[in-house]
């Protein structure tokens, strides 16, 4: 377990260096060679738990001091993959945050926020996740804020309360799971719990939880508010990584109920597929009015957040069928992770060369930024799960398990099927239009700044574009060597029927060809009609609600009193 306390302590700790350091070039290679040896930590630990093995580690034999840290073949995939990434933001930002101000602060809360996740897939029991949890939530809360706007003030307002409820309904959770006779034990179903009323309440609060963090619906709204207004190599990780925090509570929340062997919340699975159907469709329809490239990026997170809960929420309802939801949703998580990372790189770049984020003011941008347009376009092709890139693979698992769940002749599950390919189509669309608006036809800004492509963020996107690839083309080796231990040490059974998928026969490719057709005729009457310049009524959006019913509360409270806007 050496190697797991490493993961966890040595960013933390090398945080307080980092605060000390003032010579920018110093600061870029310290946090490269911190986050270098996480990585190299979480391959060490991937090797630890070949074969199934599970390792715990406590400082007692009482309550949460019996179980702190937990490595299974799930949490060691998590922590792979997030600290993988972790170090391409490192190399990108040697490059990009030359540009930034207060770039010591940045990188102290780089570094204490890699740890913090780390121990939110590492801990053992749902209070210390909880303290990893809050101690995330904080120091990237100063990634929104860092340049001092005051869109980015209320950007991280809006996280920080919003991540506050989340810990508070974690809290909440821990207690009701003692009331209701279950241990807090992050990956050990509650098979008898004492009292029924507190545990389902326990399951709701976890699910909601988590859900703020993963961007579900209703509780999104803070996600296309903070990606954009945070530096770059922020809003890479904050959408590649820290919302799949949300993503693996979810997982483990699963898991406390035994994926619906736990008879006690029969309707779990259905609520998930409901709300994370919904997520994928809103999710994708304001990506596709979006202007704004990291924006659109933003609300694409929500979207295919909404992917992975449905999966989840599959493998719920499937009960022992529910391999393919589950195994989607872990390989999802991770090809969200390569591919929506690289987006931003790609924008990020974009962005220092011409000072602008306007898609409608961009263009012609292929020319000056030709390894950018390359990367970005493996990346586009795999968020829209065009064959022979990761999101292909991963969407054909996540598409077989809502397909089984259709088949029971449930309409809800008959119906997020439909929506799972119609989100497919408008997936497709927006990328056509981030790709093409921004480095097709004329060029509309012109670099004025002697920046752009060089070897750090080339090497940053080069190292996920390689993942991306291999994960898509060798299907078989990503899904025995990483999904297939991950979904085991998830409780999942039926997991043989993976070994059974022949992902390139052409009735699947067929399919996939006709969803990305059916995104191109999307974009070009889009774009023919001005339907992406379509403005939505306030009273539509879900933030102008809250806030809206927020005022009206607190008026009520001061006896009727104006409140300011």
């Amino acid at each position: 377990m050496y190697w797991t306390l490493i993961v966890i302590l040595f960013p933390i700790l090398c945080a307080a260096a980092a605060a000390r350091i003032y010579e920018r070039r110093t600061e870029s290679l310290f946090a490269i060679a911190v986050s270098a040896i996480t990585f190299l930590g979480s391959v060490a630990n991937v090797f630890l738990v070949r074969g199934g093995a599970l390792y715990t580690w406590g400082l007692g034999t009482l309550g949460i001091f019996e179980s702190m840290l937990r490595l299974d073949s799930l949490s060691a995939l998590f922590s792979l993959f997030s600290s993988f990434v972790w170090l391409a933001a490192a190399i990108y930002m040697y490059s990009y945050m030359r540009y930034e101000e207060h770039i010591t602060s940045f990188y102290t809360y780089f570094l204490i926020t890699l740890g913090a996740t780390q121990g939110i897939f590492l801990a053992g029991n749902f209070i210390v996740l909880l303290v990893f949890f809050e101690l995330m939530s904080f120091t990237s809360g100063a990634w929104v804020k860092h340049h001092e706007s005051q869109e980015a003030e209320q950007a991280e307002s809006l996280y920080h309360h919003l991540s506050l409820a989340a810990g508070v309904f974690m809290g909440v959770a821990v207690i009701l799971l003692y009331l209701a006779g279950v241990a807090p034990v992050v990956g050990s179903p509650a098979v008898n719990p004492r009292s029924t009323t507190p545990f389902i309440w326990a399951v709701l609060l976890l699910m909601g939880a988590f859900g703020i963090k993963a961007g579900m619906f209703p509780l999104h709204i803070w996600l296309p508010k903070a990606h954009p207004v945070a530096p770059t190599p922020a809003s890479a990780l904050l959408s590649g990584i820290l919302i799949k925090t949300g993503a693996y509570g979810l997982i483990r929340t699963g898991q406390l109920v035994n994926w619906g062997q736990t008879a006690l919340i029969p309707w779990a699975g259905t609520l998930l597929v409901v709300v994370g159907s919904i997520t994928m469709l809103l999710g994708v329809c304001l990506a596709l009015l979006q202007g704004n490239a990291k924006r659109l990026l933003a609300y694409h997170s929500v979207s295919q957040m909404g992917y992975i809960i449905l999966g989840i929420g599959a493998a719920l309802f499937l009960k022992n069928d529910g391999a393919f939801g589950i195994a989607g949703a872990v390989l999802h998580s991770l090809n969200h992770a390569l591919f929506k990372s690289a987006l931003f790189f790609g924008v990020g770049i974009i962005i220092l060369g011409t000072g602008e984020a306007d898609l409608y003011k961009l263009g012609g941008l292929w020319k000056r930024f030709p390894l950018t347009g390359i990367m970005m376009l493996i990346a586009a092709l795999g968020i829209t799960g065009t064959p022979g890139l990761n999101g292909y693979i991963s969407k054909t698992l996540l598409h077989h398990g809502i397909l089984e769940a259709a088949a029971t002749g449930r309409p809800i599950m008959v119906w997020a099927e439909r929506i799972f390919t119609l989100v497919g189509v408008g997936t497709t669309a927006s990328f056509i239009k981030l790709m093409g608006l921004a480095f097709l036809g004329k060029q509309k800004t012109p670099v004025k700044f002697n920046r752009g492509e060089n070897k750090a963020l080339a090497v940053a996107m080069l190292m996920l574009s390689a993942a991306m690839l291999v994960i898509g083309t060798m299907p078989e080796w990503a899904l025995g060597l990483l999904v297939e231990p991950a979904a085991e040490s998830c409780g999942t059974v039926g997991l043989s029927v993976l070994g059974h998928v022949d992902f390139f026969t052409w009735p699947a490719i067929r399919g996939m060809l006709l969803t990305l057709l059916a995104g191109f005729l999307l974009f070009a009457v889009g774009m023919k009609t001005h339907l992406f310049h379509l403005q939505l009524p306030k009273w539509l959006s879900i933030d102008w609600a809250v806030r809206t019913a927020w005022k009206k509360l607190v008026q009520i409270t001061r006896g009727g009193e104006q409140v300011e806007k």
